[in-house]
């Protein structure tokens, strides 16, 4: 395998990071979208839910208010009204409970502090009575509203108390419910010596029962956990009914309330009330005769759904997570796969590219051979001629002509090693494979390069880590490989070093390793020294790795080089077994 320091990127990172993007993009909306319609899927149960408690009021406050309406128009007795229907049964004890409530309240606030005239008229308009009287236990007004005295209609009243002494006298259940009627109703404080009286009139008593009925028809549904109201507003949206005993008789101004008269479809919103915490709120206007008359709200707190919406969250972020480790993990392995696969074809281009060039050489290489190798050969003949049978007399000139002939014959025996390496670059290859000890190679070649190393200071170490077991080999061919590579390694330390070899074995192959010391490979070299005469040596030819590399191939074997400028060279030779 060849080990190059600069590699063609198949897939860049960058791909890798954009596809990383859409996949987690893709992930996250795909999440949003799920974490919307789990959202979406809880607030339709809660109002379905809403519904099913709105059909529960729906049909009973329609009879309330048709019942009521019904009397209205016949004005009849209170006493009489409660016993007509089911649906009015008790109502008398619950406006009297009402009345007291309200003047006990009185009681308890001046008692407090004397009431003035502005707050006694915030206690009447806001509990829907007339009027409201403070009496001495002799009897004598002390303070009211209206400023108007209405004494003279209550003497009947105020003389039950004070001459029978009693502690409630109540005036409500013997009169028709005209307007023009009064009905009262009367306490001895408890707070401080006196007499509390108040009034209303018939349609004030009318108004007060309609909202008692309605308040029963949400009394009698006990509120499950999660359910922070229910309400129901006439169509002024002033408050008929509420859970919340406060707000009755208040009233409330919001657009979207006075849409839902509107509409006879419930309708749903998600607000936060000024102060308050978030309400979900179901809306339904309910119809008599086709005409609206009241409005229903349901309101729901989210804190349960928020609670299960961020465990959702979580599990969506966990799913997203591992989708997503899985996705690039995947995509790891399609690249590691991908990229393996085009390295081995680039690998096999190389080798079809170098083949070519191999026949081209061929070629060449034969066409070269006839043609130099014959008037080299007569060249080689006559210069050792001319060295044993010419030399000169003369002393001083015998070393010279020696040196010179010398020089020639060398070079001359130079091109014809270059002649030899096309034809063996050019040759077909055929290996003579035996049964061969890589020791005993390895051995001999120590033998073979001592007295060469020993002269340039350096020093060869052979190491064998384990037995080596004998291999199918040619001999020659491989030892000449190796020689090449322990040439290379020998030139490139100029200045000594150490040539370390060392040999182990594998389950099915032989590993040998060949490290100098030298100055090693620059990156931009390294892309070029499998390269077919590219060399760096002043008389190099650029053949000795490419022969080398080409001989462990045909072995079947594999050769990777690895460098850095500055520290030395290693090549590793890897031989099946």
């Amino acid at each position: 395998m060849i080990d190059k320091s600069k590699k063609e990127r198949i897939f860049s990172p960058l791909y890798l990071a954009i596809f990383s993007g859409i996949i987690l993009t893709v992930l996250i909306v795909n999440g949003m979208l799920e974490i919307s319609r789990t959202k979406n899927g809880f607030y339709r149960l809660l109002e379905r839910e809403a519904l099913a408690l709105i059909q529960h009021f729906e049909k009973n406050i329609q009879d309330t208010i048709s019942s009521l309406e019904s009397i209205e128009r016949e004005s009849g007795r209170l006493q009489s009204i409660a016993s007509t229907s089911e649906i009015f049964l008790g109502i008398e004890e619950s406006l009297a409970e009402y009345l007291l409530d309200v003047i006990h309240r009185v009681d308890r606030v001046d008692g407090e502090k004397p009431m003035g005239p502005s707050e006694l008229q915030a206690f009447v308009e806001q509990f829907l009575i007339s009027s409201i009287e403070i009496y001495d236990d002799r009897g004598n007004l002390l303070r009211g509203w209206p400023q108007t005295s209405l004494s003279s209609k209550r003497g009947s009243l105020l003389k039950e108390i004070i001459t029978r002494n009693r502690s409630t006298v109540i005036d409500l259940f013997d009169k028709p419910l005209l307007e023009d009627h009064w009905f009262s109703i009367g306490i001895r404080r408890k707070t401080a010596p006196g007499i509390i009286l108040l009034s209303l009139n018939g349609e004030q008593v009318k108004i007060l029962l309609r909202q008692l009925l309605i308040q029963r028809a949400i009394s009698d549904v006990s509120l499950r956990e999660g359910i922070l109201f229910i309400s129901i507003q006439d169509i002024n949206l002033n408050y008929l009914a509420h859970t919340n005993p406060y707000y009755i008789g208040k009233k409330e101004d919001d657009p979207f309330l006075k849409d839902s008269f509107k509409n006879k479809k419930k309708l749903s919103r998600l607000y936060r009330p000024k102060g308050n915490e978030e309400v979900f709120e179901v809306v339904k206007s309910i119809y008599l005769k086709d005409k609206p008359i009241c409005l229903i709200r349901i309101g729901y707190s989210p804190d349960e759904i928020n609670r299960l919406l961020d465990q959702v969250k979580k599990n969506v972020a966990l799913s997203i997570f591992f989708l997503l480790l899985l996705g690039l993990l995947g995509t790891i392995l399609v690249w590691v796969n991908q990229n393996r696969h085009l390295r081995r074809m680039k690998e096999m281009e190389d080798r079809i590219r170098r083949a070519e060039r191999l026949s081209s050489l061929g070629h060449l290489a034969a066409g070269v051979a006839h043609e130099i190798r014959n008037p080299l050969n007569a060249m080689g003949l006559g210069l050792q001629r001319l060295k044993k049978e010419f030399i000169p007399d003369d002393q001083s000139k015998r070393e010279e002509y020696i040196s010179f002939t010398e020089v020639i014959l060398k070079e001359t025996r130079r091109i014809n090693d270059i002649i030899e390496q096309f034809l063996n670059l050019a040759r077909p290859f055929e290996l003579r494979l035996r049964d061969a000890s890589l020791s005993d190679l390895l051995n001999h070649l120590i033998t073979l390069f001592h007295e060469e190393a020993s002269s340039r200071g350096i020093d060869i170490k052979l190491k064998l880590n384990s037995e080596i077991p004998p291999i199918k080999m040619d001999y020659e061919k491989l030892m000449q490989s190796f020689i090449n590579i322990i040439k290379n390694g020998i030139e490139a330390m100029e200045k000594g070093g150490v040539l370390q070899i060392e040999a182990q074995s594998f389950k099915d192959y032989l590993e040998v390793t060949f490290s100098d010391s030298g100055s090693g490979i620059s990156q931009d070299q390294m892309e070029k020294i499998f390269n077919y005469y590219y060399t760096t040596k002043e008389k190099g030819v650029g053949l000795g790795l490419p022969i080398s590399h080409r001989i462990i191939e045909a072995h079947g074997g594999e050769m990777k080089i690895e460098s850095k400028s500055g520290y030395g060279t290693k090549v590793t030779v890897r031989l099946p077994i």
